[in-house]
């Protein structure tokens, strides 16, 4: 019976052959990024909103990226909301829009127009170094045996009913991941990063079905550590 329910979940999931905790291929750094210096100033936007229900979570990153650059010995400034607004409404208008009035989709050089020129700006009224923008999003996950691998990060596959018995999975599921976006004071995009921080799904072994776990945001070090990875760019070498 365990058998045949752990190849229920299996089914589940479709292959995939990447197990490392290596970055993931679609980070992206400049050539010409260099480490900030102690003391620099850096502005966090608000939170894109890449998931929907995942506020808590956006807390989260918010909160970690002012404590971990803070203790790296950098100044750390959120912009406000409201402000953010305003200033974005303005950056969008001045390139026509960001998404196509005919098909509805982004216009991908007007967005980076748009944000570009929101960093310069934000740079010029406060000094800052680097603007970083974030947001929680899906990504893809590579399940062996017992744990999941994405975006950096190794954890075990949260289980329900399992009555300790060992469960493999084999396959592709999803993880939850921090994105940060550096953007330099002269426009330039500095960095893209991820970060894996959590599993949001538990499989329920008896059932053979995956449930949503309502302790997710409960505690913030899951996400403390996915935002530690993505922010691997301006922390220290250890």
């Amino acid at each position: 019976m365990r058998r045949f329910i752990t190849a229920l979940l299996a089914l589940a999931l479709q292959a995939c052959t990447t197990t490392n905790t290596s970055a993931p291929a679609d980070n992206y750094l400049s050539p010409a990024f260099r480490p900030l210096p102690q003391g620099a100033l850096v502005v966090v936007l608000p939170a894109k909103g890449g998931v929907a229900d995942m506020g808590a979570g956006e807390q989260f990153v918010a909160d970690q990226l002012h404590r971990q650059m803070t203790a790296a010995g950098y100044r750390v400034k959120a912009l406000d909301a409201a402000n953010y607004t305003v200033l974005w409404d303005q950056e969008v208008q001045a390139v026509g829009g960001i998404y196509d009035t005919a098909t509805g989709e982004l216009r991908t050089r007007a967005y980076g127009q748009a944000l570009g020129a929101l960093a310069q700006r934000i740079a010029a009224d406060t000094g800052a170094a680097l603007v970083i923008s974030h947001k929680l999003l899906m990504r893809p996950a590579q399940l062996s045996g017992t744990r999941a691998v994405w975006d950096g990060q190794s954890r075990a596959q949260p289980t329900a009913k399992a009555h300790g018995d060992e469960v493999r999975f084999d396959g592709k599921t999803i993880g939850l991941s921090v994105e940060l976006l550096g953007i330099a004071g002269d426009g330039s995009i500095a960095f893209k990063t991820y970060g894996g921080t959590s599993l949001p799904y538990r499989a329920d072994v008896w059932d053979g079905k995956y449930q949503v776990r309502t302790d997710l945001f409960d505690k913030d070090d899951e996400t403390a550590h996915g935002v530690r990875i993505a922010l691997q760019p301006v922390l220290p070498r250890p």
